[in-house]
């Protein structure tokens, strides 16, 4: 710049709205939320393959007909949902302070919902369509979940891990 040019000012209005605070730092973006709601559900498509090739009584190992096999088909779905609310949980409650939480929550929650749903229909169509079959006078010895309890694992403990780091949380700022 010359000694003999004025500065350009351009607008009078600074910061420009590029630069600009968002009006609600509350709101979380949709794509925030469709991602939460689609990352747990595919999970749980994961968790279902893995589920049926991992589980005793499942494609790799195991037979059908012995009845002690049975319950470990059920704990080991148990078990990988418990290892994804877990996860799910700690990337959800590593991000409580961000804008959006309740979205967020709802969407994390929801999705293990779902992807719980989703990994026993996964896990239950891949035995459906490549085996193993039980024997038709065997009841149980067909790979089913036995105990739909397992379904709420996942869930459940996605959305007792964000409570306790939630109350943890507002303890730490009371004292």
């Amino acid at each position: 710049m010359r000694a003999s040019q004025q500065p350009d000012t351009g607008s009078s209005t600074y910061p420009p709205p590029v630069y600009a605070v968002a009006e609600d730092r509350r709101a979380v973006p949709p794509a925030g939320v469709l991602w939460w709601l689609g990352s747990t559900i595919l999970l749980g498509a994961v968790l279902g393959a893995a589920w049926w090739l991992l589980a005793p009584t499942g494609r790799l190992f195991g037979d059908p007909e012995v009845p002690a096999d049975w319950v470990l088909r059920d704990l080991t779905l148990a078990g990988l949902e418990l290892a994804a609310g877990i996860a799910v949980g700690a990337v959800v409650a590593l991000r409580l302070t961000l804008p959006g939480v309740v979205p967020r929550i709802v969407a994390a929650v929801g999705g293990s919902v779902l992807g719980s749903l989703l990994a026993l229909g996964v896990g239950e169509g891949l035995a459906y369509l490549f085996g193993p079959h039980g024997r038709d006078g065997v009841p149980g010895s067909s790979f089913v979940l036995q105990s739909y309890g397992a379904l709420a694992i996942w869930p459940g403990v996605v959305a007792v891990i964000v409570f306790a780091t939630a109350l943890v949380g507002l303890a730490r700022r009371r004292t």
